[in-house]
């Protein structure tokens, strides 16, 4: 999986005027802070912040920056070090860096934007003081249609694409699996705001959900989100089975629409698994026997052999994987960090069973009305903790009774 860049809850910003207040022992800087677009923002669009960090003269060592935390907002920071830039100022010449920060709105609505917070530094990377922006208010649009208690994309371009293996239209019979695996790309938009799908099956059919293949991607500030999904259907029995159609709604900024990418809904026709009778299973299996005995003997030989390997080259235990996402899951929710919690929860989800899963998703509502919905809702540490021991409870649930199996014994015994 490629590198995702790691959200922290922010806000979306309007112009800041070129303001500062410094530490008497720091150096004499200056700070200025723009966004673009400063107008006409909608929900879950990209707004860039620009934080410029100014020194007459010459800089002994790139500043640190932040944006304090503020609910309902991701953020993502790019560039590692900022961009050289050089400047005038009153004929004031000036040397520094500029920090971009992307914003993506999680709720329509009035933000109050806290001042930058910037730490300077001396040549051999020692704090000497801080300096900061100024604070701002900004207005953040909720278009007629969007749900907003729901990630909302909004982009100039997005892609859903689908593919099968094998393709839905073949010949499957009781026992049969099938991968349905959907690729969706937006332009500026992290992986983060797409939905997560619809994983719902009709009686018959088990669903296995594999965890997402995130690969947001940035260049020269711009986010390139991109999230592969796997479903895996196994279908018990045989008849005509529907599984449902997928579909990822985003608001298209340059035309001002909603609009929904769709893949269809797919009927696979499964075959009953056939079941001979005992005299016809006799005739086989007496008319076999040499075989059998050969084949017997050879697979003796290969469990031995097989068993050696095994106990020579032992796995870890399969069961490692959930644990870790457990405990990382576990570790999120001593803070207060929603969008923490939300990403170590999404993580853990594609390990469990589709029961969990799904119960897991229906405790996690609240969570995801705090980060994404409109109603401004807090997040605090004591919910982190109510949610994870909730979540608990369901690790430890027992998988339900399984139904009697459609298909015949393997060994029958004959009367």
């Amino acid at each position: 999986m490629r590198r995702v860049v790691a959200p922290i809850m922010l806000c979306a910003v309007m112009l800041i005027q070129p303001a500062f207040a410094q530490d008497a022992a720091a150096p004499n800087a200056l700070v200025r802070e723009k966004v673009e677009p400063s107008t006409g923002a909608v929900i879950g669009q990209h707004i860039a912040l620009y934080v410029d960090v100014l020194f007459p003269d010459e800089m002994p060592r790139p500043p640190r920056v932040r944006i304090p935390e503020m609910a309902g907002v991701q953020v993502f920071r790019f560039e590692t070090q900022g961009t050289t830039i050089n400047d005038s100022v009153d004929g004031t010449a000036y040397v520094g860096q500029r920090f971009e920060f992307a914003f993506y709105a999680r709720r329509g609505g009035a933000f109050s934007i806290p001042p930058a917070e910037v730490t300077l530094l001396d040549s051999e990377g020692a704090p000497l003081g801080t300096v900061q922006g100024k604070a701002a208010d900004v207005e953040v649009e909720v278009p007629r249609g969007v749900d907003a208690a729901h990630p909302v994309v909004a982009t100039r371009q997005l892609t859903l694409n689908e593919g099968w293996e094998p393709a839905p239209d073949g010949k499957f019979k009781a026992g049969d699996a099938i991968v349905r695996t959907i690729t969706r790309e937006a332009e500026d938009v992290p992986s983060l705001a797409m939905l997560d799908l619809d994983t719902t099956a009709p009686d018959g059919v088990r669903v296995y959900i594999a965890q997402p293949d995130v690969q947001d991607h940035v260049e020269r500030g711009v986010v390139s989100g991109k999230r592969i999904d796997r479903i895996t259907y196994v279908f018990a029995r045989g008849g005509d089975f529907a599984l449902p159609a997928l579909s990822q709604p985003w608001w298209n900024i340059e035309e001002g629409t909603l609009q929904t990418a769709k893949t269809p809904a797919v009927t696979v026709a499964v075959a009953a698994a056939s079941a001979a009778g005992p005299s016809g299973a006799m005739q086989k299996a007496t008319a076999a026997w040499p075989k059998l005995a050969i084949g017997g003997a050879t697979i003796l030989l290969i469990l031995v052999a097989g068993t050696w390997y095994v106990l020579k080259h032992r796995r870890p235990d399969p069961s490692a994987t959930e644990k870790k996402a457990f405990a990382a899951l576990h570790r999120a929710c001593t803070t207060a960090n929603a969008a923490d919690v939300y990403r170590a929860l999404a993580e853990w989800r594609c390990l469990l069973r589709p029961d969990q899963e799904r119960a897991a998703r229906h405790l996690a509502v609240r969570l995801s009305v705090a980060l994404f919905s409109d109603d401004r809702q807090t997040w605090s540490a004591a919910d982190s903790r109510s949610l994870f021991e909730h979540l608990r409870t369901i690790r430890r649930s027992r998988p339900p009774a399984r139904a009697g199996s459609a298909l015949p014994p393997l060994n029958p015994l004959w009367s």
